[in-house]
């Protein structure tokens, strides 16, 4: 009988042992994610930034994760206070022009794009056969996201590109007008 009891308690500690083995390391990551550099890594739960050569030291935390030294760990948060877009917290790294949303879109749409540092930012709108239609944006901007809502109500539908140019960055992308 006394057996029995001494393996039933010792199966226990191993289920303990192998459940709590299993949520604190449940989302591992290899040091070189983060400190190869350049890179950003993200899902719904989390956003990674970095740049070359900046290893992650130390410890981070937010309201669904915390980072040790390679390991994210899951913790409990009784009360959310605040919710908060990341990427527009951090200044970009980067010039970026992003997809405007939504695309399609009938009559306005969204522009986001990101400026690194102080520049003079031009984003002009063309039809499909390149002439311009509209100036959207032509000043000095600080380091930042930025957004623009372009409308469509004046003009016909079809394809149009969107065309960013900041210091040596150009980008273009489409967008499509259905009325």
């Amino acid at each position: 009988m006394a057996k029995v009891k001494i393996y039933r308690v010792l199966t226990l500690i191993l289920l303990i042992l192998l459940i709590a083995s299993m949520t604190l390391a449940q989302n591992q990551m290899p040091v070189s994610v983060i400190s190869s550099g350049g890179e950003k890594l993200s899902s719904a739960s989390y956003i990674l930034s970095s740049t070359v050569g900046e290893p992650f030291i130390g410890k981070s935390i937010n309201a669904a994760n915390q980072h040790n030294i390679g390991f994210w760990y899951v913790y409990k948060q009784s009360t959310l206070t605040d919710v908060v877009k990341d990427e527009e917290e951090t200044i970009p790294t980067v010039f970026k022009l992003e997809q405007n949303y939504p695309n399609p879109f009938n009559p306005s749409t969204i522009i986001k794009f990101a400026v690194p540092e102080i520049s003079n930012v031009l984003i002009k709108i063309y039809d499909l056969l390149g002439g311009e239609v509209i100036t959207l944006v032509n000043e000095e901007m600080e380091a930042g996201w930025y957004k623009r809502e372009f409308n469509g109500s004046g003009y016909s539908s079809g394809i149009y590109i969107y065309r960013m140019q900041a210091g040596n960055y150009i980008s273009t992308r489409k967008m499509i007008l259905i009325k």
